[in-house]
């Protein structure tokens, strides 16, 4: 009978090897005992020196698992030709991953310890390391998992805390404007602020209203501050690595457990555990190393390995990728009838996928994850390091096991996530002098609605036409939202009397409201509790895009085309300057996808904590599609129509007053 004896075993560097090939032992070098290994082993596992039921056993690089009985037992057929040391693992739920080697005999005792289910806040979150000094520090994340540490290195995780716009709209301001003078020209507001990273006061553009009260967003942003708090921090006090890394290694690994529902982050829906028990080697910490991980079979002891399925798991993922809240605004309250729950919808990637068609085959981690090519395991076994599988190194990992923590999207354009994301389908035909054409947009492959997550993102679909290349002229149709970017919305005809700074070149897209648009949304816009109405996306059809050729002195304008003004009701004002096809193009052939959130002065598309409502949420929903139709004046026997579906990280009014660049990605675009 034997158990595992507690010893520090650590990797190092070398010339990596060749993966072996599928079926193959890797050849006679490898650390195999002498012993004969048995067909089967007989384990008892006991905790804490009593045999326990229920607890998982398998042999060190395999998948095969084994439950233990009533007494403890288990037995586990022994692969022999499986590389590197012939060992067996065991978990527990409450216990550390144990392993004893198989040396011949046909009977193993695992001895497994429990560990202290105390949160300690006394821990210290661990360094993940740098690309650039990876492999040389033993205590940083990078020292073995170069792989992951790269993915993860360039992922939106890793810049969560210090990411510049989450930032800005944290603090309301606009840290490009460096100057009072300019500062007060743009309307916004000098004065104090914090200089994110540091705590340093500095003096900054304010030019927006700032989070008060924390709002919750360090505890997704920024969960390793730290300290007896856990949750309930203000970003601002994300500093060093908490600032530096945000959603770090040992960080997500120290989630024991998850709480479907709870609030957002480590306040709640991610139960954190850092671990309490003294250390058995000064070489280890303070603490003995607790890390929840996929796997049985990590061994080693710097890992202090746990088994958790949750790392699998689509729930994991809704720790942060699920927000519903209050109202934050001081002195604003909820409309009760509207929003019964108490909240509003803010980020539902993770309810989304749970009522969809991917739930449970595809859970995020399969597409956001991807298979790291080439890695033997998430230790780089074989791929970075030629050494003998084993406790220090860990075992090879089927092909694809090995997943990618780059946590791919949006924000990295070589992914290709956004170009996979949706189809365009266009449909036209000429009705006497008039180019009639449909188009078509369908969530072809995400598992969750499109866009998703922080409600800013939003899709932009313009639709044009030409004769030989020269623009057709739009005669009716929808058109892009007023989110889509304007300069202001007038009401006519009252208000065309009086444009207050319009100048010859801007423009007045003159349009009829006919009602609402009725559409399949998330939630409440899509299970039946609202009307049209109640949707909220206003049904303009466009009469045309006219420009102004000149304002008199009390601000009355003439346009190229006055006729149109008695067909219309309504007017999207575009200054010249913001004319162009990544501009304001709100009002003009297209439609537009996005959660609206407004404010309580009624701004539409502002940040999750100045909203006091969802006014219209018509995203696509996974597989859905949504059609809508443009006309244009024939001028010929042959006109084109051409459809572009873009990507925006946030609206175009947002843009403006934060001075973000909008940076349009084309994710599908087609022409009939």
């Amino acid at each position: 009978m034997h158990a595992v004896a507690f010893g520090l075993v650590l990797g190092c560097q070398t010339a990596a090897t060749p993966l072996p090939e599928s079926g193959e032992s890797g050849g006679s070098d490898t650390s195999h005992s002498g012993a004969v290994a048995p067909p089967s082993v007989v384990v008892t596992v006991t905790l804490d020196g009593t045999p326990i039921a229920g607890a998982w056993v398998l042999q060190a690089g395999t998948e095969r698992r084994y439950e233990t009985d009533a007494d403890g037992l288990a037995e586990v057929p022994i692969d022999a030709t499986i590389e590197g040391d012939l060992w067996l693992a065991a978990s527990y739920p409450s216990a550390w991953n144990v392993g004893a080697p198989v040396d011949g005999g046909t009977a193993v005792t695992i001895e497994l310890s429990s560990f202290d289910p105390a949160d300690n806040p006394d821990y210290v979150f661990a360094d993940p390391g740098l690309d650039a000094t990876a492999n040389s520090n033993a205590t940083e994340c990078s020292h073995c998992h170069l792989s992951l540490h790269r993915g993860w290195s360039a992922s939106p995780h890793a810049s969560s805390a210090k990411n510049p716009v989450v930032q800005a709209v944290y603090q309301g301001f606009d840290r490009e404007v460096v100057d009072r003078a300019t500062c007060e020209a743009r309307g916004g507001s000098w004065g104090a602020a914090v200089e994110p990273g540091s705590a340093l006061s500095i003096e900054a553009c304010h030019v927006a209203d700032a989070v008060s009260g924390g709002g919750g967003c360090a505890d997704c942003h920024a969960p390793g501050i730290g300290g007896a708090g856990l949750a309930g921090h203000d970003l601002l006090e994300a500093t060093g690595l908490a600032y530096d890394y945000g959603v770090h290694c040992d960080v997500c690994h120290k989630v024991e457990s998850v709480d479907v529902g709870a609030v957002a982050g480590v306040a709640g829906w991610l139960n954190v555990l850092r671990p309490s028990d003294p250390s058995p080697s000064r070489l280890l910490g303070p603490y003995h190393p607790l890390q929840f991980g996929p796997y049985i079979d990590v061994l080693n002891p710097l890992m202090g390995g746990v088994l958790r399925e949750h790392l699998h798991e689509a729930d994991f993922c809704g720790g942060c990728h699920q927000l519903d809240q209050g109202v934050l605004v001081e002195g604003a309250e909820l409309d009760q009838l509207r929003w019964p729950e108490g909240t509003l919808p803010v980020q539902t990637t993770w309810a989304e996928w749970d009522e969809g068609p991917m739930n449970p085959a595809a859970p995020c981690q399969s597409c956001h994850m991807p298979p790291l090519s080439g890695a033997g395991n998430s230790a780089d076994l074989g791929n970075e390091f030629d050494l003998v599988p084993g406790v220090a190194t860990g075992w090879y990992r089927a092909p694809g096991a090995v997943r990618a923590h780059s946590w791919v999207g949006p924000r990295q354009p070589d992914s290709g996530m956004l170009e996979l994301a949706a189809f365009l389908d266009i449909e036209a035909e000429l009705v006497g002098a008039e180019l009639v054409a449909t188009v078509t947009v369908q969530n072809s492959g995400p598992g969750h609605a499109l866009p998703t997550g922080e409600p800013l993102r939003n899709l932009v679909l313009r639709v044009e036409a030409a004769c030989d290349g020269a623009p057709l002229a739009a005669t009716g149709g929808d058109v892009v939202p007023v989110w889509g970017g304007t300069d202001g919305m007038l009401a006519l005809p009252a208000d065309l009397a009086v444009v207050v700074g319009a100048a010859p070149g801007d423009r007045l897209r003159l349009l009829r409201n006919e009602g609402w648009v009725d559409y399949r949304g998330f939630g409440a816009f899509g299970d039946g509790r609202f009307s049209a109405a109640e949707k909220g996306l206003p049904d303009y059809a466009l009469i045309g895009d006219a420009e102004v050729l000149a304002v008199d002195d009390q601000g009355r304008v003439t346009l190229d085309h006055p006729e149109w003004v008695a067909q219309a009701d309504t007017a999207f004002w575009v200054v010249a300057s913001n004319v162009s096809e990544v501009g304001a193009v709100g009002g003009l052939p297209g439609f537009g996808f996005a959660r609206v959130l407004v404010g309580d002065d009624g701004e539409r598309m502002v940040p999750h904590h100045l909203a006091v409502d969802v006014e219209s949420d018509n995203r696509l929903l996974p597989t859905e599609s949504f059609t809508t139709e443009h006309r244009f004046a024939a001028e010929c026997a042959s006109p084109t129509v051409t459809a572009t579906l873009r990507y925006r990280a946030y609206p175009w009014d947002q843009a403006q007053r934060y001075g973000w660049e909008v940076e349009d990605r084309v994710m599908a675009k087609v022409t009939w």
